[in-house]
């Protein structure tokens, strides 16, 4: 049996361990650089979210990092997510912030995805929000039930987009009569052509991001929202359907409601596979301190940006419930979300 005084030797040597590893962890990002890289175009909802986190998130890093945002948008984010998980480096220093239909993309692509969304460690979304189609007040189609009856050109930069999908899914499955028009390069550029009357509406946005880049068109009551797509309605859109409910079809409700669990992935961040747990540990820290800093909070109500954090583990949990979804619903969903008709933009 040992002594004592050799058990109390080993304790102080673990803690001293113990302390030293912690020590290394917490000098990690000293005098570095994290880079945040947007799978979104500049300007948009997806990008203010990041950048906005990103100017005080390394504020709650030990190290206190500089912070680079950059943008790589393509293929619904898709070219940062496999970016990030094929080519990045692994150590915590590049954090992604993808679109919320990245595991939508993998579900559908299966094999072709360059990523398992499943292996990327999530570390946060600061805003649980909705998504929502939209048409301008000249429109002629001015309700969800208008757009069952009569058709309407809808801005979408792709097929694969979260607009493409939200258009095709409200059109394949439950019958409306939106007709998407493709080749813009961002949602900036569907806005102007809205203005222009080029098109009368857009999908894919989130509620709260209309209310960040066009505060007028919502103040000015500019747009009608035809539909929500989330797991529950805007506290501020109470007489505004979700999609799930705009059909009494158990099946139809089933394909919607996947598609709309992956919207409670908000404006997701996420590092790669492989990046140490400590690394880990700190960042998803960091980004609960970040949600909680009162000077956050009233910049992100100064800019129309409502705070309604899900943390990393919550993620983790709701992408692995998602791709652990039956193949005969996958599948389903897969063929909803392919646009059956796409026009050219003029």
């Amino acid at each position: 049996m040992p002594n004592r005084k050799s058990s109390l030797v080993a304790l102080g040597l673990l803690a001293l361990a113990a302390a030293s590893g912690a020590a290394r962890a917490d000098d990690f990002y000293r005098n570095k650089q994290i880079r945040v890289i947007v799978g979104a175009d500049p300007g948009g909802s997806y990008d203010i979210h990041a950048r906005l986190v990103a100017r005080y998130l390394p504020q709650h890093i030990p190290g206190n990092p500089q912070i680079l945002v950059q943008d790589m948008q393509g293929a619904g984010s898709m070219t940062a997510a496999n970016y990030v998980y094929n080519v990045a480096p692994r150590d915590g220093t590049v954090i992604v912030a993808v679109l919320q239909t990245l595991v939508q993309s993998q579900l559908s692509l299966g094999a072709d995805a360059k990523f398992d969304a499943a292996q990327f460690q999530w570390i946060g979304n600061p805003a649980a929000s909705v998504n929502v189609i939209v048409t301008s007040q000249p429109a002629p189609v001015k309700t969800f039930a208008d757009a069952l009856k009569k058709p309407v050109l809808i801005g979408i930069t792709s097929a694969g987009s979260s607009g493409g999908i939200e258009v095709a899914l409200a059109d394949n499955v439950v019958g409306a009569k939106f007709q998407p028009v493709t080749g813009y390069r961002g949602g900036n550029d569907i806005d102007i052509a809205i203005e222009r009357g080029e098109v009368f509406g857009r999908a894919g946005q989130s509620w709260d991001g209309w209310k960040q880049t066009r505060p007028n068109w919502v103040k000015n009551h500019w747009l009608n929202v035809l539909v929500q797509i989330g797991s529950a309605r805007a506290s501020d859109l109470p007489d505004v359907p979700l999609l799930t409910e705009v059909t009494d079809d158990p099946q139809q409700r089933q394909i919607l409601a996947l598609y709309s669990a992956g919207i409670a992935l908000g404006r997701p961040l996420a590092v790669g596979p492989g990046v140490p747990p400590e690394q880990v540990a700190i960042l998803r820290q960091a980004f609960r301190d970040t949600m909680n800093d009162p000077a956050f909070l009233t910049e992100a109500k100064q800019i129309g940006i409502q705070i309604a954090p899900i943390y990393g583990e919550e993620l983790q949990s709701i992408v692995r419930g998602m791709l652990a979804t039956s193949q005969t619903i996958v599948k389903k969903l897969e063929d909803a979300s392919t646009l059956r008709s796409i026009g050219a933009q003029q």
